[in-house]
């Protein structure tokens, strides 16, 4: 445009110089020459030293993601090509990219500007990692995430929202951001949200404080999980705790567990009381409604069968409220708890038969619920099956709630593993009526039932789950002896 516009002022200049007479005429013919080379001429490209437009800190932020999602997703396609779970497990874990420099990258970027909802969006990425460790370079991040919310955004639903999903581990950065909510909050949905958050996250606190507290000797320095050993085979293996974890435990050891239920029960009381008519929307939720509100709604790069968007709509459909929430919490805290009785369970089995729970009356039951979806459900199968052979002929009964909304694709799982032993269908996971009833949210959730039909272990897993079975199965023998 610049060099067309110039061609037309030097033909302008020409006839000026020419004569006063034919100004007007080169005046008329330069500027209709002028417009059209003008309109005909290419943009010409940037110059290598023009300086770049500088990106919005969405942009930033956005670009980062897609890095991370990028890395995420050549991780697990290269692992789908693993000849086993094994190697796949290996080649994802190298991979895989590394959440503490993301987050930190994450975090670096929202102090910049941290009003901006951009940033807020990125520290609520940083935040939304519940399944991550409360030690190491990510709890760093995740405290310093913690403090720009509670500084710039304590107020908003979105970030009260992420806290219903922090009931899982316990650590100070959590009970900054868990309290740090509650008392900023001012809005009646955040104040909602923020309180059934720290009520349920309460709530398992006080479980937690009261298993160290009875724990017999010194407090405890290692912990056993399940991993794979250099052969491939799954095992259980012990490890040292990290000192962060160390001292969360002392923590814990000198706090006192019924004052912590007690603050947890004031708090569903009060979410009954001022915010009961508040939707229990999880960020879950928010996740589902953005995927089923896409033109074609894919999850991992396939799109969702026609029964997988049925079934994620029938999810969106409900209607729970906080006061709903805050009263299951309630049942849980004063029912489903080591010496209650365990709910009753009438109704048929995935099989076909009738299935009742009261029928093993006067066998220690571990009622198992989970998923063919649910890959630590899965990796729990091989124990069950050697604990149902272990203990077979003796007072001892294994049971298990699928929560699966197929029931014929369940089936055929079961046969491929080897789940011999008795099975209830729930329907779609968190949805079923054994589900709610036991107020299943994780999965696999594992719940350990004395001969008497009395809850003895709320959820036990590897080492602790075979002690309690043992123990449980002997005391039940011993009393059929005495009679």
């Amino acid at each position: 445009m610049t060099r067309g516009w110039l061609n037309g002022l030097v033909f302008l200049a020409a006839g000026v110089a020419t004569s006063g007479q034919g100004v007007l005429a080169a005046e008329h013919d330069g500027a209709r020459n002028a417009v059209e080379i003008g309109l005909n001429a290419k943009m010409p490209g940037p110059r290598p030293d023009d300086p770049k437009p500088a990106k919005t800190i969405a942009q930033q932020f956005a670009a980062i993601r897609a890095e991370y999602d990028a890395a995420e997703k050549t991780a697990s396609a290269e692992a789908e090509k693993g000849k086993s779970e094994f190697e796949s497990w290996k080649i994802y874990g190298k991979l895989m990219p590394d959440q503490a420099v993301f987050s930190r990258r994450m975090v670096d970027l929202a102090a910049t500007e941290p009003r901006d909802p951009a940033a807020r969006d990125g520290l609520l990425w940083v935040i939304d990692k519940p399944g991550m460790g409360p030690e190491g370079p990510y709890s760093d991040e995740f405290t310093r995430a913690v403090l720009l919310l509670l500084r710039y955004h304590a107020d908003d639903p979105e970030v009260a929202r992420v806290g219903l999903g922090l009931d899982n581990l316990g650590s100070p950065a959590r009970d900054l951001f868990l309290e740090g909510l509650y008392i900023r909050a001012k809005g009646h949905e955040t104040k909602g949200l923020a309180t059934v958050a720290l009520g349920q996250y309460l709530q398992q606190k006080a479980r937690s404080v009261a298993w160290l507290r009875n724990a017999k000797g010194p407090a405890q320095t290692k912990m056993r999980t399940q991993t794979y050993d250099e052969g491939g085979k799954l095992v259980e293996k012990e490890f040292e705790l990290p000192q962060e974890q160390l001292a969360w435990h002392l923590h814990l050891r000198m706090t006192d567990p019924e004052a912590v239920r007690s603050e947890a029960r004031r708090l569903f009381d009060e979410v009954i009381k001022n915010y009961g008519d508040v939707r229990y929307v999880t960020r879950n939720y928010r996740e589902l409604e953005a995927l089923l509100k896409q033109p074609t709604p894919s999850w991992n790069g396939r799109p969702l069968t026609p029964e997988e968007r049925k079934q994620g709509e029938r999810m969106l459909a409900h209607k729970k409220t906080l006061a709903d929430v805050a009263r299951a919490k309630i049942d849980e805290m004063e029912n489903l708890v080591a010496g209650k009785p365990a709910p009753a369970i009438d109704g048929t089995g995935i099989d076909g038969k009738p299935l009742k729970l009261s029928d093993y009356r006067g066998k220690v039951v571990v009622l198992v619920f989970w998923g063919t979806w649910c890959g630590p459900c899965m990796q729990e199968v091989p124990h069950e099956r050697e604990l149902a052979e272990r203990y077979k002929g003796r007072p001892f009964a294994l049971l298990g709630v699928d929560c699966d909304s197929d029931k014929a694709a369940a089936l055929k799982v079961m046969k491929e593993q080897g789940i011999t032993w008795p099975n209830w269908n729930d329907g779609d996971p968190g949805e079923g009526p054994i589900v709610n009833k036991y107020h299943v949210r994780g999965y696999p959730t594992i719940i350990v039932i004395d001969a008497k039909g009395v809850i003895r272990s709320p959820n036990v897993f590897g080492s602790g789950l075979d002690k309690a079975v043992e123990e449980l199965i002997k005391e039940a023998e011993t009393t059929v002896t005495r009679k």
